[in-house]
């Protein structure tokens, strides 16, 4: 028992001990169970879940008429019987789901309740390794488990994202309104609605919650915080606070001082007014980066900070003249092509002083027809980088020009390896070998023919050669490994409707969540045009797999990426298992 205790660092520390059993939190009088097999997660709940929770998620799925009959389900639950998990299985065996989508509502529920444990701060918590599981719950499916790390990496992200809202929303149970209707008209900061589109929100919301205006927009809460987090700032939205019980849930955890640069809420300060910290302030090179994607911005300031630069991120091209000649920087990263003023424009004007006569600019973008050496010439740029670029490469190129300080030269080598990019290159499987192997052990290699200039994966050609390879490493080693391959189904509509350009952008915009999903010792390629392949070392069940490559496709079409650009894609995949007898 304990009254504090870092919910993350429980789940790794039970999935790297390959722990059994049932975890108990209790905390303002709400009760997590979490239930483990092996190091895997088998089920999470709280008791706050109701059949409320079980529609909501079937209304986001589209699944109507399954949520209409759900209550009359649960009057046949036996007294004593977890409600939700045996509603569950009852969809299942009735047929009312199929086996896929019983595991993604299940999916869903499982992230619902961890969503809420990660935020908490403080509470108590029993571990019980001998009790058996079957006497907590009804299993759906007796062998069906979840890898924690994979859960967790895409909770981690939403809760960072949350927590960006935190200085005005506190919980997506919380309730909107409007106090003065006469606001609606005002133009706000940041607001992507236009009047009209908001005094329509205003109209349906009555009281509602962010999470029930989230199934009206066809959206995810998160991103309906993030959509209306302008006019909460402004005044223009209120918020009051959640229902009866939901309000002993724990609240959204606030971003730590140190991580806060701007706390005034009434006027929130634009990004290239950023102050360093004290700490930052010694560091021994300043970088300002220009571009207009703040999820661009985010990734290189904290790729650049890992190696104790200061950087300061600028999101409005227009304004960020002001805050060169303000901050003075050693190394200019600028993005090609911005709203407003583009990155070639923007090069010229900037050379044109005299303060910037040395200064170093380097040219990103994702076009790589435009990143040509007479375009560098013509900007002033000395060098480009290509998107999506890897941690390791940003490194390099900072390194070259500014690689007067033997210190931060050793901080870039040590740290090559330390963190995996968010856009990964070719993996290097760690492959074991048996001891009587007499050969070196297999490996992808990052020869240019073998890698996929658009994804940066290993392209068809190499992952023949390195599934040869490890076909007969499984035979000596009595290992295995398993296939999943990922389709794109309409990725020929896509080109045929908005070009090359966004289909090669869908293209990197899927490895990247396909990364994210993945162990570090699995490889992912490209298969063909449309298909990719993941290669899993020793995942040899079946629906660990169906597991896996279902919640790869439900994070594919969830991708922030596509959901803003309205891209509906349309997946499939298949598992293949190479077990060997013995193994």
């Amino acid at each position: 028992m304990n009254n504090s205790f870092q919910p993350i660092q429980i789940l790794q520390d039970a999935a790297a001990k390959c722990k059994s059993g049932h975890l108990q939190i209790t905390a303002n009088q709400v009760t997590w169970d979490l239930y483990f097999t092996g190091g895997m997660l088998e089920n999470a709940t709280h008791s706050l879940q109701s059949l409320a929770t079980m529609q909501h998620y079937l209304l986001r799925n589209n699944q109507e008429s399954i949520a209409k009959i759900v209550p009359n389900v649960a009057k046949n639950v036996p007294p004593r019987q977890p409600l939700l998990p045996s509603i569950l299985k009852q969809l299942g065996q009735k047929n009312h789901l199929t086996a896929d989508e019983v595991l993604s509502l299940k999916t869903d529920l499982i992230e619902d309740a961890l969503e809420s444990y990660l935020w908490l701060r403080e509470g108590e918590y029993h571990w019980r390794d001998d009790q058996p599981l079957s006497s907590h719950h009804t299993t759906i499916k007796g062998d069906d488990c979840f890898i924690i790390s994979n859960l967790l990496d895409n909770l981690i992200i939403r809760m960072k994202a949350w927590q960006k809202l935190s200085a005005v929303i506190s919980s997506p149970y919380q309730r909107l309104f409007c106090a003065n209707p006469a606001l609606i008209q005002q133009k706000v900061p940041s607001g992507n609605l236009n009047p009209t589109a908001l005094e329509k929100l205003v109209k349906l919301m009555q009281g509602k919650t962010l999470r029930q205006i989230s199934l009206f927009l066809k959206q995810d809460e998160l991103k309906v915080a993030q959509l209306l987090f302008p006019y909460l700032q402004s005044n223009i939205l209120q918020l009051k606070s959640p229902q009866p019980t939901l309000e002993k849930l724990p609240c959204i955890p606030p971003l730590k001082p140190t991580n806060t640069l701007n706390k005034n809420q009434n006027n929130p300060q634009p990004r290239n007014n950023y102050q360093p910290t004290q700490s930052q302030q010694k560091k021994t090179y300043k970088i300002v980066c220009i571009d207009d994607s703040p999820t661009i911005l985010d990734m290189i300031k904290a790729y650049l900070e890992e190696a104790e630069y200061e950087v300061i991120p600028i999101d409005n091209p227009t304004q960020s003249l002001t805050c060169l000649f303000k901050h003075k920087p050693d190394l200019v990263l600028i993005d090609f092509s911005m709203p407003g003023i583009n990155g070639n424009k923007l090069c010229r004007i900037i050379k044109t002083s005299p303060l910037f006569k040395n200064t170093p600019l380097i040219m990103i973008s994702g076009n790589s027809k435009m990143l040509t050496p007479e375009n560098m010439k013509e900007a002033g740029a000395i060098d480009y980088l290509a998107k999506p670029f890897r941690k390791e490469q940003l490194h390099n190129i900072v390194n070259k020009y500014l690689s007067n300080n033997s210190k931060v030269n050793q901080r870039l080598t040590k740290g090559k390896n330390d963190t995996q990019s968010s856009f990964k290159p070719v993996e290097k499987p760690n492959i074991k070998q048996s001891e009587d192997l007499d050969r070196k052990p297999i490996t992808i290699t990052r020869n240019e023919q073998d890698i996929d200039p658009i994804t940066g994966l290993a392209n068809r050609q190499c992952l023949e050669q390195y599934l040869s390879g490890i076909t007969k490493n499984t035979e000596n080693t009595k290992s295995s490994f398993s296939l999943i391959f990922i389709k794109i189904n309409n990725l020929i509509d896509i080109q045929d409707t908005l070009g090359e350009t966004e289909r090669d952008n869908t293209l990197r915009n899927v490895t990247k969540q396909m990364h994210s999903l993945v162990r570090a010792n699995d490889v992912v390629g490209r298969w063909s045009d449309n298909e990719f392949v993941i290669v899993f070392n020793n995942i040899e069940h079946p629906k660990i797999l169906a597991h896996i490559s279902q919640r790869i496709l439900n994070t594919i079409k969830q991708s922030p990426l596509l959901v803003e650009n309205q891209l509906n894609l349309k997946l499939s995949h298949t598992v293949k298992i190479n077990s060997l007898v013995g193994a």
